[in-house]
């Protein structure tokens, strides 16, 4: 039993002495019947037992790194912009064409020329005289044609009537005149020349400022809303009756022997009766018609300005 001791006591003061140098390695020895298919355990890292106290385990604890902060970058604070309170957008109305501005009628009445005076022809005879004609101031060819048929008519008449002044004859044109009515938009002159055997003759221009358009008898009537048969019927009613009161002093029993009995049948007929009378609206609406009324003496007829009866119904 000693004997056995003895070369163990050996072998470990050798040990303890480091007389050994290479330190044996350490294995890990399966145990036996441990199945091959088990995962292998992990190699030991501990040091061979060298029969010293083991050190305690060195725990080796990591510094800890300064926390590195990675620099935050804020992102520049965008304030949403105040909100503004939503109008609603603005929709102008379109713009409106100008109206054309309204003519005043009366502004369109003028007058082309005027002469007046005293005249003794070559045999002594007295005259006096006064030529006014009138005109339309408006730049329109309805306009154009109105003073253009004045001119011929009236205005031929006064320069006939001054050559004879300058030959010493007699006048017979005493004067020309007129006069004007406004209804509405209508303007309508009256134009007249008085005859030394007392015959006037008449001219009568119907003008529409708003469109600067001359009317007619048919126009004027459909501007007043009047129809033609009702302006016939009436105008034939209104003829004879003019006729009786001109000629209401001749006895009953006479009338065959002045003839009023058969110009009575003519009075009303197609050739004084038809749509070629002159006519016009009074400022208050009334027809007015320049009617030729059948005469017993001197010219066939002489006009008169009657009051139809018929008004405007527009």
């Amino acid at each position: 039993m000693k004997k056995a001791l003895f070369p163990a006591l050996l072998l470990s003061l050798a040990l303890l002495t480091g007389c050994t140098e290479d330190k044996p390695v350490a294995t890990t020895v399966k145990p036996a019947g441990a199945e091959t298919t088990a995962a292998a355990a992990p190699e030991s890292t501990a040091m061979p037992s060298t029969g010293e106290t083991p050190a305690a385990p060195v725990t080796t604890t990591a510094e800890p790194q300064p926390e590195t902060t990675a620099a935050v970058t804020e992102a520049p604070v965008t304030e949403a912009p105040t909100e503004q309170p939503t109008e609603a957008p603005v929709t102008e109305a379109p713009t409106e064409a100008p109206q054309p501005q309204r003519v005043d009628p009366w502004s369109l009445m003028g007058e082309a020329s005027f002469d007046q005076g005293s005249y003794t022809d070559n045999v002594g005879n007295s005259y006096t005289y006064s030529y006014a004609i009138p005109c339309l101031l408006a730049d329109t060819p309805d306009a154009k044609a109105v003073n253009a048929d004045i001119d011929a008519f009236f205005g031929k008449m006064v320069r006939e009537q001054k050559e004879g002044i300058e030959a010493g004859t007699s006048l017979s044109l005493s004067s020309v005149g007129y006069y004007g009515e406004v209804w509405g938009d209508v303007l309508s002159l009256v134009v007249m020349g008085h005859w030394d055997w007392e015959f006037t003759d008449y001219r009568v221009y119907c003008y529409d400022v708003s469109t600067g358009s001359r009317l007619d008898t048919a126009a004027v009537l459909d501007k007043m809303g009047i129809t033609q048969a009702d302006f016939l019927e009436t105008c034939k009613a209104r003829f004879r009756q003019c006729f009786e009161e001109n000629y209401s002093s001749i006895p009953v029993e006479q009338r065959d022997t002045y003839g009023y009995n058969e110009a009575l049948k003519t009075v009303d007929g197609p050739d004084y009766v038809n749509m070629d009378l002159m006519i016009y609206p009074s400022a208050t609406g009334d027809l007015q018609v320049v009617a030729p009324i059948v005469s017993l003496a001197g010219a066939a007829y002489y006009f008169q300005v009657i009051n139809s009866g018929l008004s405007a119904k527009n």
